[in-house]
This record gives C-alpha cells, structure tokens and sequence, in this order.
C-alpha cells in the first residue's frame, strides 16, 4: 500500500485542478444523462415488468463513470495508479473465482432477458420441470408447477433451453367404433360448447377425425387458454368432455382382450 500513495501531495494548484475536473466530470455526466432519461421516460419495459434495459445501462455508466472519475483524480494527488490498478486486478481474479457461479448467472440472465426467452404468464418447460412463468430476474427464473403449484427456482446458468408453449390446446377425444359418425359429431360439438362455457378457455373447436386407434376413433378437439392457465384449463376440458359423454352414456373406449377356449 505505501508504493501507491508514496507520491502522495497535496497543494493548491492540485486541489484546483481536482475541483475543476470534478466540475467538467459532472457537466460531461448530466449531458449523457439526457438521452437516458428520455428512454426511461419512454417505459420501454422488459418482461418481469419491473427494470428496464436502459436502468441496467444507466447503472452500469454511472458506475464506470465514477470509477473513471476517482482514478483521475487519484491521480493528480499522486498516487501511483498503474499499481493500484495492478493490486484491484489480483483482487479482482481472487473475488471472480468465488462468485462465478454468481456472475454466470448475470450474464444468462441479461441474455434470457435481452433476447426474450419466454415472459411472464407463458407455460415453459425447462430441464424437465414444467409450469407458468411467475418470475424472471437476474440471477433465477421461476415456474409455477401446473400440477402441485409449487414454485420452482431455477439458476439462470442452468437454462440452456427453454421450450415455451403456447395458449393452444390440442386433444384427441377418444370414442367407441360402435357410434355413428353424426352421433361422435354431435357429441364433440357439445363438447366445443361446454368448453367455450370455461372461465379459462378463449375459444375451441371441432376439427375433426385425427386417428382411428386399436379400441378407439379419435376426434380432435383444439381450445386456447387463457395467458398462465394451460394446464388448468386441459384438466377442465377433461372433465367436461367426460360430462358429455357420461350425458350421452358412452362411456371411454379402452383395450380389451377376448379369450376363446376350446
């Protein structure tokens, strides 16, 4: 520490220039302030609706600016900057092997916000687990499991791929052979009308034959959920096309095994 402030000096003429140059750093700082004022004001948001791109580059400037501004003026009182800045470096390396899981965070995080991943409300699933979208930050993203409605944290280093699904809902409703097609029509359009009836369905309708399977002829029925209701809105579509049927009394084809004995 003695070989940094060994030149250490302080006399008019450097207190002058340091207040000079803390004048003219101040002046230069307000100017650049100007066009990021207007883009905050603007409220260009990014996807967790709380920061903005341009706070995180008003941060990061004012903080270099700053740390500009202290070593120029260290400077002119003497001190020997290039070792100062030599010893803030081994420091630096020291600090970054410690927090490097940290910083790898950060730097998905901007990445997954920058290039927009997924938002809030979207039903994703990542590195296996499923769920809505309830959070993204910095350093973790979490989901909200459809099923338990647990919530899930998850590092942002981890997240090399995000598969997001959208509102639509395809289902194969299954009935027996046995039905006539004007019946299974009649039946799956009653089905569309209990689903538009759910609180959170958008739309849905009937398109048709999709498959004619081993004890089944499947009809496809596709509905749109409402943002961040995916999975409960498939498990209501469920249970009202079982109340269509249940109304209709057909009941869900399954496999069955005929055994003839001689």
């Amino acid at each position: 520490m003695e070989d940094f402030f060994q030149g250490l000096h302080f006399n008019v003429q450097t207190l002058t220039s340091a207040l000079i140059t803390v004048a003219i750093a101040i002046i230069i700082y307000q100017i650049i302030r100007i066009p990021l004022n207007k883009l905050k004001r603007s409220n260009v948001k990014i996807s967790n609706g709380k920061t903005t791109y341009f706070s995180f580059i008003g941060s990061f400037i004012r903080v270099a600016y700053i740390c500009i501004v202290i070593l120029i003026l260290l400077s002119l009182f003497g001190v020997n900057v290039s070792s100062l800045l030599a010893g803030v470096g081994i420091a630096s390396v020291a600090i970054g092997l410690a927090v490097q899981d940290t910083l790898k965070d950060i730097i998905r995080g901007i990445s997954i916000l920058s290039e927009d991943y997924f938002k809030i409300g979207d039903y994703v699933t990542i590195n296996g687990d499923s769920g809505t979208v309830v959070r993204t930050g910095i350093r973790s993203t979490k989901i909200k499991d459809g099923l338990t409605g647990n919530i899930i944290s998850i590092a942002n280093r981890n997240i090399e791929k995000a598969e997001v699904s959208g509102t639509a809902i395809h289902l194969d409703i299954p009935l027996p052979y046995e039905l006539k097609l004007s019946k299974a029509e009649e039946i799956m359009n009653e089905i569309v009308s209990a689903c538009i009836e759910l609180d959170n369905v958008e739309k849905a309708e009937y398109r048709g034959v999709s498959e004619f399977a081993n004890s089944s002829i499947n009809y496809r029925l596709v509905a749109h959920s409402l943002k961040g209701e995916r999975a409960q809105a498939k498990r209501d579509i469920h249970r009202a096309a079982l109340t269509v049927m249940e109304k209709h009394h057909v009941s869900v084809p399954y496999p069955q095994l005929d055994v003839h004995q001689k």
